[in-house]
């Protein structure tokens, strides 16, 4: 199992950062690194638990599609969705929000269960690449917020 814990302070209240982030066809605009290339909602309106999108991302030279679906969903506070990619990664995503001097702590936590022995073998540079891209995304997200 790969687990990545990361927290980015951002100057705006909860309310708004979680209004960007659950705006899912958005996440292209802030998550270059990771390669998010387009997010599509399977229907239109606003997002609620049970609701469905895809992303299309960039991978490994070609582009992997990954299914999303949210599990969990509480206005200015909660945002989560499981997922499972074209390569067989299945992954579970929380993106919890609490009130901080001021701003909100974005805290985002992914656990991803690689589909194969190859994979599993490669944990370790997997984690290292999503701590690496999340470092660089978040940092994006709070310079859009925070403009």
């Amino acid at each position: 199992m790969i687990k990545v814990d990361y927290h980015v302070p951002i100057r705006r209240s909860p309310e708004d950062v979680f209004d960007y982030v659950t705006d899912v066809e958005r996440i292209p605009e802030w998550q270059h690194v990771a390669g998010v290339k387009k997010v599509t909602k399977a229907a239109g309106g606003p997002l609620a638990v049970g609701s469905r999108f895809t992303m299309e991302r960039q991978a490994r030279g070609g582009t992997a599609t990954i299914d999303a679906e949210v599990t969990g969903l509480e206005r200015g506070r909660r945002f989560d969705f499981h997922t499972v990619d074209s390569d067989g990664f299945v992954g579970d995503f929380a993106t919890v929000l609490t009130p901080q001097d001021g701003g909100t702590d974005l805290h985002w936590v992914v656990s991803m269960q690689p589909p194969n022995l190859l994979f599993r073998l490669l944990q370790p540079v997997i984690a290292g690449t999503i701590r690496k891209a999340a470092s660089s995304d978040f940092v994006e997200l709070r310079k859009k917020l925070e403009a």
